[in-house]
């Protein structure tokens, strides 16, 4: 009887090593494939991705300030070699993440460089068409994603947060991302229900060459959400454009906002024109002194929390009095809502930047 119950045990034992064996193998198919996940980019191509991005590397004008939105911005790896405004102060995503990115390598945006980096993903807004991006791809074996840096906020931009959370595996983080600027941007446009009688002109920005006085966008958001005529009239392509000194006296604008990346050179330019009599100095902006600065709106790509920033200065100018919260304290909410593990405040960006950030200009 012994050495049956000797064997009965024995022969328990091995039926339990060959069960865990057999679940180990199910969950350990050795040399099978990675799980991969599928993405819709900003061209409309479907990207399969690794389930789990272990690196990143980003290309061209505003992608990795997108990816900075997340917390897989600890995954870049490394950043385009100079030459870009992509190691720029005045970008936000930068100076707040300054402490890392200053010491990654700077890696070229060639094949090969990329190549020898390996990363899980590529980010790129540099590819205008699904042949540009599938080249890439192609050279380098590794999945190239296109995202559209031009967007402002709106169903395009979510759609665009929602489809990186997908990719990262950070889909609470786009959706805590999403709600809070569209919460953000409610809170104005919920209280200026009116068209305010006044009309502004917004100006000094940076876009395809260098930022002045007289290069304006006749799409402004901050307007917009202000329910604020624009001085001058919408473009085309939605991008700041040079007008002409006559059409913006002509415009006779209440209000001016420069842009803090092109403010230096504003006044400078404002004064000269004061000062040559050209007429200037009649517009009710400068004969008013309402005059104000706005955080940098365009820098190697659109700056969104910058942007969402201004939104809420512009309507504290111009619609004094609906509004019971402070701007400072929505300038720091909007930094906490974008970089949620940043240390620096509003102000402590504004002084590590071109410019006075939001703030009343003297000429």
């Amino acid at each position: 009887m012994g050495k049956n119950k000797t064997f009965a045990a024995i022969t328990v034992i091995i039926v339990l090593i060959a069960a865990i064996g057999f679940i180990y193998i199910l969950n350990n198919p050795g040399d099978s494939e990675p799980s991969e996940t599928t993405v819709i980019d900003a061209l409309g191509r479907t990207v399969n991705v690794p389930e789990q991005v272990e690196s990143i590397y980003c290309i061209g004008a505003g992608s990795l300030r997108l990816v900075s939105y997340f917390d897989s911005s600890e995954k870049v790896q490394a950043v385009e070699t100079e030459g870009t405004f992509n190691t720029r102060d005045d970008q936000t995503y930068y100076v707040v993440n300054k402490a890392k990115y200053s010491t990654l390598p700077q890696v070229a945006t060639t094949a090969e460089a990329i190549l020898n980096l390996n990363p899980s993903i590529i980010i790129t807004s540099t590819a205008e068409d699904s042949a540009t991006a599938d080249t890439l791809q192609t050279q380098t074996s590794i999945p190239v994603y296109v995202a559209n840096v031009n967007l402002e906020f709106g169903p395009d931009f979510y759609d665009q947060i929602t489809s990186l959370g997908n990719l990262f595996g950070e889909q609470d983080r786009a959706a805590e991302l999403n709600d809070g600027i569209a919460q953000m941007i409610n809170d104005v446009t919920s209280k200026a229900t009116s068209v305010n009688s006044k009309s502004a002109y917004s100006c000094g920005m940076f876009y395809y060459g260098g930022a002045s006085f007289l290069k304006g966008s006749g799409n402004y958001l901050p307007f917009d959400y202000s329910n604020i005529t624009n001085a001058i009239a919408p473009a085309a392509n939605s991008q700041p454009y040079v007008i002409t000194l006559e059409t913006l006296i002509n415009a006779n604008p209440d209000y001016i906002f420069i842009d803090s990346i092109g403010l230096s050179d504003s006044i400078n330019s404002i004064n000269e024109y004061i000062s040559s009599n050209t007429g200037l100095a009649d517009v009710s902006a400068i004969k008013g002194d309402n005059v104000y600065s706005t955080m940098i709106y365009k820098c190697y790509g659109t700056n969104w929390e910058n942007q969402l920033v201004n939104v809420y200065y512009v309507a504290s100018v111009m619609n004094e009095g609906l509004y019971s919260w402070m701007f400072e304290d929505k300038a720091n909410e909007i930094i906490d809502l974008f970089y949620p593990t940043n240390t620096m405040s509003y102000s402590d960006i504004v002084q590590a930047q071109t410019g006075n950030g939001c703030a009343k200009v003297t000429l």
